[in-house]
C-alpha cells in the first residue's frame, strides 16, 4: 500500500479551522482525502459535488443505484480508518472533506472542476467553505485548458538510437561449448528485444502526441468554420435567425459535438460572443421552453443528468417528463434548490451548457 504523503498546509489549516482539531483524527481525515482523490472517477464527483454544496438532491443517489453504492465506498474511504462516516452526524465533516478532496482533485481530473463549476450556477449556488472551491475550480480549468492545449516541443517527438547491452570477446566466442554459445544467443536475443521494445515504446509515445495534436488541430478547424458559416445544423437556420432563446442551448450544443479534448479551448467563450449571444439576461424558463421538444428528448437521455452537475439538461428532462411549459419549473426548482425565477447572462447560459455537455459526453 502506497505511503500516505504528508499533509497538507492547506488541508490542516481547513480542518482546524472547521473542527479545532490538529491531531490523530485530523491525520486520518487527510489519509481519507488522498485515497478517495486517488480512485475518484466521475461519478464519485457527483457525490463530492453533492456533499460539498449541501444541495437538496441527496449525495446517496436516492434510487439511482450507481451513486448509492459509490456514496457507500466514499463514506467508508473518506473515514481514512475504514469505519464509515454518519452522514447524519458528519454532515459538516463531510461536506469539507468532500471539497478538500475536490481541490486534489483539480489537479489531475478536469471534470471535478467542471462539476464544481456547473453546481455553482453561475454563483446562484453558494456555500459556506473553509476554501473558495468555485474560484480554485476556476483556476484548475484555466491550467486544464492550457496544458490540454500546449504543442509538443520537436525534440519529445525525436526517437533516439536504441542501445543495446550486450558484449562478447571473440577469444571467449570461440572457445565456447555449444550450449554456452546457445546461452549467450538468448542472451543476444534478450538484448535486441529489450531495445526492440524500447523502439516501440518510445514511436508509440510520438504517435499518441501526434494524434492528440491532430486531434486538437481538427476539433479547432472545425470550430472555425462553425463560426464562419453561421448556420445551425440543429436548427438548421442562419445564425441571424434563431431565436435568442435558444440560441445558447443550440450554439452550446453544437460547440460541445465539435470538442473531443475536455476542457475545451480557451475561446469557447469568445466564440459564443461572435455568433451572437449576447451579454442580456435571459429566465432558465424561456430557453428551455424554447427548445424543440423532440431535440430535447434526444439530448436528455443520459443517465447521469443530474439537477446538481448538468442543471440545464435536468431542466430539459423535467420538462419533457412533465409534458408542460409551466409545470415543470416548481419540480425543477425544488429539485435543484434554485429559485424558480433563476435566469443568468445569455453566454454565461452557453457556457454553462457546454460544459455541461463536456461533463456528460467528453469526460476529463
Amino acid at each position: 500500500m502506497a505511503k500516505t504523503p504528508e499533509m497538507s498546509a492547506d488541508f490542516a489549516h481547513w480542518y482546524a479551522e472547521a473542527f479545532m482539531d490538529e491531531g490523530e483524527i485530523a491525520k486520518r481525515r487527510w489519509k481519507g482525502v488522498v485515497d478517495t482523490s486517488a480512485t475518484a472517477d466521475y461519478t464519485t464527483v457527483e457525490v463530492l459535488v453533492r456533499y460539498a454544496f449541501a444541495t437538496a438532491a441527496p449525495a446517496n443517489g436516492g434510487k439511482n443505484e450507481v451513486l448509492a453504492k459509490k456514496h457507500q465506498t466514499l463514506l467508508t474511504t473518506i473515514s481514512g480508518n475504514s469505519t464509515p462516516l454518519d452522514p447524519a452526524e458528519s454532515r459538516r465533516e463531510l461536506q469539507i472533506l468532500s471539497a478538500a478532496v475536490l481541490v486534489r482533485l483539480f489537479s489531475r481530473l478536469p471534470d471535478a472542476a467542471i462539476a464544481v463549476l456547473n453546481a455553482s450556477f453561475g454563483g446562484k449556488r453558494t456555500v459556506e467553505l473553509p476554501m473558495d472551491l468555485v474560484n480554485l475550480a476556476k483556476q484548475a480549468l484555466v491550467e486544464f485548458t492550457k496544458k490540454k492545449h500546449e504543442r509538443p516541443d520537436p525534440k519529445e517527438l525525436e526517437i533516439g538510437k536504441p542501445t543495446i547491452e550486450y558484449e562478447v570477446s571473440a577469444d571467449v566466442s570461440a572457445s565456447m561449448t555449444p550450449d554456452e554459445l546457445t546461452n549467450e544467443l538468448d542472451s543476444l536475443r534478450d538484448a535486441a528485444s529489450k531495445a526492440l521494445g524500447e523502439i516501440v515504446d518510445n514511436q508509440n509515445l510520438v504517435t499518441k502526441k501526434l494524434a492528440h495534436q491532430i486531434s486538437l488541430g481538427e476539433e479547432e478547424l472545425q470550430m472555425l468554420w462553425w463560426l464562419i458559416g453561421a448556420h445551425s445544423w440543429i436548427v438548421d437556420a442562419p445564425f441571424a435567425d434563431i431565436d435568442s432563446a435558444l440560441k445558447p442551448l443550440v450554439f452550446a450544443k453544437e460547440l460541445g459535438e465539435l470538442t473531443h479534448i475536455s476542457p475545451g479551448p480557451a475561446s469557447v467563450v469568445a466564440l459564443f460572443s461572435r455568433s451572437g449571444i449576447t451579454g442580456s439576461s435571459i429566465k432558465i424558463l424561456d430557453s428551455v421552453n424554447a427548445a424543440d421538444i423532440k431535440w430535447g428528448a434526444e439530448i436528455s437521455k443520459s443517465n447521469r443528468i443530474s439537477p446538481v452537475t448538468t442543471p440545464i439538461h435536468f431542466a430539459l428532462e423535467k420538462r419533457i417528463e412533465i409534458g408542460s411549459d409551466d409545470a415543470w419549473m416548481p419540480v425543477w426548482s425544488s429539485m435543484t434548490g434554485l429559485p424558480d425565477d433563476a435566469s443568468m447572462s445569455s453566454v454565461q447560459l452557453a457556457e454553462l451548457f457546454y460544459r455541461e455537455h463536456l461533463f456528460l459526453l467528453v469526460g476529463g
